[in-house]
């Protein structure tokens, strides 16, 4: 089985996917559903196939069970047949899901080479900027793991109109490690929402999660 990492937390779980298998091998750990088997013949980009079937074949790996995925209109994935959370993340040759109990999840992952040092500023506020910036150049691993928990915090929120530099704020320790714990803020009314993460570098995958029950 391709799971790199299958992480029990409070109330929920983690699972990461290699991507290794073909479009055929997939679609057979997939167990898709009639429905699903018609939303998979209009997809048409190889990789995305593979990102799609991967998806559903964690899933049924992490419950036990085939699951059919459903859309919310802002995009929010949620189960059918189940009464659990769920949050969806993928990159290149990876896919992520989370799943929890009593809260909405949020989790994103990214590979630890990408660079993203040229749109820093669109979604890092200025004194995030300083953080993630050292001897004149930028960390990229830092940066990384702001828009990871970023990426993971907007996803538990039931909004679409918000600026990472300004509405959503993290906290990160100057010492990194390769795992950890991060303070997410989300900037909303009345009352900014403090947001509990952590983080993971595993196989050369950034990987941040956190839920809240703030919007449940």
């Amino acid at each position: 089985m391709p799971i790199i990492l299958h992480k029990d937390i409070e109330n929920g779980e983690i699972g990461l996917w290699a991507i290794s298998e073909a479009p055929e091998e997939l679609e057979l750990l997939a167990c898709l559903s009639p429905a699903d088997s018609l939303t998979y013949s209009t997809i048409t980009a190889l990789h995305r196939k593979k990102e799609w079937l991967a998806t559903r074949a964690l899933l049924n790996a992490l419950t036990g069970e085939p699951n059919l995925i459903n859309y919310h209109n802002n995009g929010r994935p949620y189960l059918d047949n189940a009464k659990i959370q769920i949050s969806i993340s993928h990159t290149i040759g990876f896919v992520a899901i989370m799943l929890h109990q009593t809260s909405l999840p949020g989790i994103d992952i990214e590979l630890a080479t990408r660079q993203v040092s040229k749109v820093a500023s669109r979604f890092l506020s200025p004194e995030e900027y300083e953080v993630c910036r050292s001897n004149g150049g930028f960390l990229n691993r830092k940066l990384l793991l702001h828009w990871c928990a970023k990426e993971a915090i907007f996803k538990m929120v039931p909004f679409s109109d918000i600026e990472f530099s300004k509405d959503i704020l993290i906290k990160l320790s100057d010492s990194i490690q390769d795992s950890g714990s991060l303070q997410g803020l989300f900037i909303a009314k009345p009352e900014p929402i403090p947001i509990a993460l952590r983080y993971l570098e595993r196989d050369g995958v950034i990987m941040v999660w956190g839920s809240t029950d703030e919007f449940g």
